[in-house]
């Protein structure tokens, strides 16, 4: 990758299986270490719900809250369990967060919703078009949709700590920054 021109928007590709949230959270966790201001969300481990679902969390990295995403809707619903009341907080959150110039934004997805050219779309198109470097968590069943929105003005990243260390060095080495 070293010899490829540095895209401010990264896309973590990845399967079933593959545990994006343990890569990218750590690798959120060694960046904000060596001093690096970190903005937008995380996921982070999903607990079980009465339900029998899983709920996940993310953690937001200016504040450290960690913030549910899902609503309990019920063992038998097949409806979209993301609570849109969490989804306008994190998009408040990390719209207040660009604000303030970061060095990278992370956005813990690109779903379902995303896809629809809902959910965290804005933030996405905001944090990308104010040239601030981000990371977004993209499935593999929602790549094609992803490569619409973005036009191929994105990094493709394997879901591996390797990867993300190499799309940051070349960003480092584009802003001289070590």
């Amino acid at each position: 990758m070293h010899d490829k021109e540095f895209k401010p928007l990264a896309a973590v590709v990845f399967g079933q299986g593959e545990d994006v949230n343990k890569v990218i959270g750590d690798f959120a966790a060694d960046l904000g270490r060596r001093g690096f201001r970190l903005a937008g969300v995380v996921q982070v481990s999903a607990d079980a719900q009465d339900c029998g679902c899983r709920d996940a969390h993310v953690l937001d990295l200016e504040t450290g809250a960690r913030l549910p995403i899902l609503q309990d809707l019920g063992a038998q619903s097949q409806s979209c369990r993301v609570d849109p009341a969490a989804l306008a907080d994190l998009s408040a959150r990390v719209l207040s967060a660009l604000s303030k110039n970061p060095d990278l934004v992370f956005i813990n997805r690109f779903g379902k919703l995303e896809a629809e050219g809902k959910g965290m779309i804005d933030e996405i198109g905001a944090a990308a078009t104010a040239d601030i470097p981000v990371i977004v968590a993209v499935a593999a069943r929602y790549l094609e949709a992803w490569r619409h929105f973005t036009m191929g003005l994105d990094a493709e990243l394997a879901c591996t700590r390797q990867a993300l260390e190499d799309w940051w060095a070349l960003r480092c080495a584009a802003r001289k920054v070590a």
